[in-house]
Order: structure tokens, then C-alpha cells, then sequence
């Protein structure tokens, strides 16, 4: 355990850790004691899920975070470290978009129904669940091409509103959406700008969101497995045809989660691509 902190005090002389905005590092020691300090918000290392003698914690970056480098506080029950951290643009592309004019700007009738949703959202993101209900790699929800990337900046009708939280998988036909992992389902309803929502708790703060479906076979509640079907793509929502909006949330802030679920799958020892 000293050599390892030896080595990572020396190593953080010399390099700063660098990740883009939107991103996330996930770090591995070889004990899960300790965690780190993140603008004081503590992140404890939890159990390997691969390795009895390892822990891991997940940063995650804000999208809009600012660019500039931070110290972050590595914690153990022997010694204190201070981290350099990078935060650089990701290279993220543009997109220009059109839909209906009322997923833009939206009636004043429809403006109480967006902020429950939102308040709804964020209290479940906010919300860590102790236990882990996963085990095994996560994987794709669908087998189809990516038709839009994380982080776009996201041109809708020629009025800039937003960056894209997700990615988008081609489905022009209903097609089933599996479970990206062991969890439970906090959310399944239809919502006003993502449609049909499912929201699956993995646990330690980790959820994956599923929207735009044109059917749920999920309730609140349902305990649900990695492969499961939990409904059928479709083209509810704010979209500009039928595909399947997949994100990731990670203690409250989202993050790019083709980039997330690829590092948590090298945990298991192989390349697991998702």
C-alpha cells in the first residue's frame, strides 16, 4: 500500500491527470479504503467488482464545468494526497435540428408539467443508494448504429438551447430496449420532452435513462437484469424521428456514458467494448 502511494504522489508531481468536460476518470487503488475530495464533495472508494483486494471511485465532470486545472484530495487511512486535475474541451460537434415548435418553446400550459419533471428527475439522481445491484459488464441497450454522440451542442429550429446528455441509437421500427445492467426501475412514465422514460437505479449513485419509447413493459419498483427487455423503441418526446436516447447520471451530474460504461467494463479484465 506505501509503494502505491509513493508512486502516485510522485506521479502527480509530474503529470496532471487531463479529462474533458463531460467526461468521467474512474480511479483504481489497491485497497477500498479512503475516497477522494472533489469541491468538497466526498467520493469513498468502493469494492472492486472484479478484484476482493481493489476499490474504485468514479469522478465525474460537469459539462459545463470550467476549464482550468483543481486540485482534488486523495484520502486513505494512512496519508492525504493532493491531485492535479485538468480539465480540458472535449471535442464535441454540432448539430443542427428540427422539430416540432412546441418542444422549443413550449406552451404556457405545459411550462408547470416540464419543471414537476425536471424536480422529479433531479430529486432521483440526487439520490445514492447503498447497495450495488450490478455485478457484470453493462452493455448496449440496443444492437444499432449511434446516429448522435454525447455533447453536441444542439441547434433546435435556429435557436441554440442545449447540449446533447446522451447518445442516440438508430431504430426506425419498435424495437425491444434492454436493461444496460442489474437494477431497479425508479422512473417509467411518459414525459414531456423525453417521452417514455425509464430510469434504472444501479446503485452507488449510478442511474442509466432510457427515453423516447413508444411502449413500457416496466413499472416503478420491478427489479430488472441485464438483458432484460424493458420496452420498445419509438419517437415520443422532443425528436426528429424514432430512436433510443441512452445517458448516463453518476452522483447527480451527467456524463458521457459510452465513455463511463467502457471504463467500468475494463474492470473486469478485458476489453469489454460497450
Amino acid at each position: 500500500m506505501k509503494f502505491f502511494i509513493i508512486l502516485i504522489i510522485y506521479l502527480s508531481q509530474i503529470y496532471a491527470v487531463q479529462v474533458g468536460n463531460g467526461k468521467s476518470i474512474v480511479l483504481v487503488t489497491n485497497s477500498c479504503q479512503g475516497g477522494i475530495y472533489d469541491h468538497n464533495r466526498p467520493l469513498p472508494f468502493l469494492p472492486h467488482p472484479n478484484n476482493d483486494s481493489h476499490g474504485f471511485v468514479i469522478l465525474p465532470i460537469d459539462y459545463h464545468a470550467t476549464l482550468e486545472k483543481r486540485e482534488i484530495q486523495w484520502y486513505t487511512p494512512d496519508t492525504n494526497l493532493t491531485l492535479d486535475l485538468d480539465i480540458v474541451q472535449a471535442p464535441y460537434p454540432t448539430e443542427t435540428l428540427s422539430v416540432d415548435s412546441t418542444k422549443v418553446t413550449p406552451p404556457p400550459q405545459t411550462l408547470e408539467r416540464i419543471a414537476a419533471e425536471k424536480a422529479e428527475a433531479e430529486l432521483i439522481y440526487n439520490t445514492t443508494t447503498p447497495k450495488r445491484y450490478w455485478s457484470n459488464p453493462f452493455i448496449r441497450p440496443i444492437d444499432s448504429n449511434t446516429t448522435s454522440e454525447y455533447g453536441s451542442q444542439r441547434t433546435y429550429n435556429g435557436i441554440l438551447k442545449s447540449y446533447h446528455g446522451g447518445v442516440d441509437f438508430r431504430a426506425r421500427t419498435p424495437l425491444p430496449i434492454l436493461s444496460s445492467n442489474d437494477g431497479v426501475v425508479v422512473l417509467a412514465k411518459d414525459r414531456y420532452y423525453s417521452g417514455g422514460t425509464v430510469i434504472i437505479d444501479h446503485g452507488e449513485g449510478l442511474y442509466t435513462c432510457y427515453f423516447h419509447f413508444s411502449r413500457l413493459d416496466v413499472n416503478v419498483g420491478d427489479i430488472v437484469s441485464r438483458g432484460q427487455t424493458i420496452g420498445l423503441s419509438g419517437a415520443t418526446g422532443r425528436i426528429t424521428g424514432p430512436h433510443l436516447h441512452f445517458a448516463i447520471m453518476i452522483h447527480g451530474i451527467q456524463t458521457d456514458p459510452v465513455d463511463l460504461l467502457t471504463q467500468l467494463n475494463k474492470l473486469f479484465g478485458e476489453q469489454v467494448v460497450f
